[in-house]
């Protein structure tokens, strides 16, 4: 037994006896998930407990120097200035239909606690992927990420069941204010209202096509994931609508989570995601919807064969590149 199965181990045994909730749809819920010990270590941790910030700017300068970095994250930009202008205005480039704005997500990257170092290997470890997959019966080839991250004011991502690439997904909180509990930072477990529920058919018998965000309005919140020191984990089906929408002051603590997928290794034949326009009728066109993300695809592929084709040409002499110039022209 490996010291890390010696330290953390009993947490696999917790996921071995725990019992599926099925509403809104299959998931485990496990409260005072990490030890008492291992919860008050981890989240009075320097890089987890900031002090108090006076304005956004400030926060962020901060995480860099703790070992954050924006991460490229669903519901988020990595762009600090864009973030701190919509934030300062109130005016967010998003889809009105779904979203009313964006947030940032920081990973936390460099470690100066050892007790979340060794955390995060031991989620990230084969023994802890075996339990899931064990637990989830997950029989496809599969990787497991798992990470520490912040997520700042204005973070949303509407209702969605997850791609299909995705096996399983799980949520540990580790806020450092009891308060938490009772504000808006939490994932909603979510259900379509009946007149919407013709979506989860679509999803069912269309197995290459993709899975999309939806309209808030188009769901119920079932449950909020919001006790302290809880995971929730689940294997994405074309029932697991979840969604996340963070409205608090961030300056004085900030939603922290240990996070984690497993991503199946082979990537399955699907199409791009529809829009959630194309869904918003029982009567679906499925193959215009197959014939536009055809075309993305090819779109896609045509814009990436040109950026590659144009950093080789940049990284050739200048004479040699000329030359090619001119016989692609010709």
């Amino acid at each position: 037994m490996t010291d890390l199965m010696k330290e953390f181990g009993y947490l696999i045994k917790k996921i071995e006896s725990a019992e599926f909730s099925k509403v809104p749809f299959e998931h485990i819920i496990i409260d005072d998930f990490l030890s008492d010990t291992h919860f008050n270590k981890i989240t009075s941790a320097n890089e987890i407990k900031r002090p108090v910030f006076s304005n956004t700017e400030k926060l962020i300068d901060d995480l860099v120097l703790q070992g954050y970095v924006p991460q490229n994250f669903p519901g988020c930009t990595i762009d600090v200035d864009q973030y701190i202008k919509s934030l300062d205005s109130g005016d967010w480039t998003v889809d009105e239909g779904l979203l009313e704005g964006f947030g940032m997500a920081f990973r936390l990257k460099k470690y100066q606690t050892p007790v979340l170092e060794r955390i995060t290997q031991f989620l990230n470890s084969q023994e802890f992927k075996s339990a899931l997959e064990k637990k989830f019966k997950i029989t496809k080839s599969a990787h497991i990420e798992t990470a520490i991250q912040k997520y700042l004011q204005a973070y949303e991502i509407s209702p969605h069941p997850d791609i299909r690439r995705k096996a399983a997904t799980y949520m540990l909180n580790i806020n450092t204010d009891l308060e938490s509990e009772n504000i808006e930072i939490h994932t909603f477990l979510c259900q379509f209202k009946p007149e919407k529920s013709y979506i989860y058919d679509f999803w069912e018998k269309n197995k290459d096509i993709d899975r999309c965000w939806v309209p808030w309005d188009w769901c119920e919140r079932v449950f909020a994931t919001n006790s302290n020191n809880s995971i929730v984990l689940f294997s994405p089906s074309d029932k697991s609508l979840h969604a996340v929408k963070l409205n608090y002051d961030h300056l004085n603590y900030q939603r922290t989570q240990i996070y984690g997928n497993l991503w199946y290794d082979e990537t399955t034949s699907v199409y791009n995601k529809p829009t959630y326009k194309q869904l918003d009728s029982s009567n679906i066109d499925i193959e215009k919807i197959r014939e536009e993300s055809k075309r993305k695809q090819k779109s896609n592929q045509t814009k990436k064969a040109k950026t590659i084709k144009n950093f080789i040409i940049c990284k050739i002499p200048t004479p040699l590149k000329e030359f090619i110039k001119n016989k692609l022209k010709s």
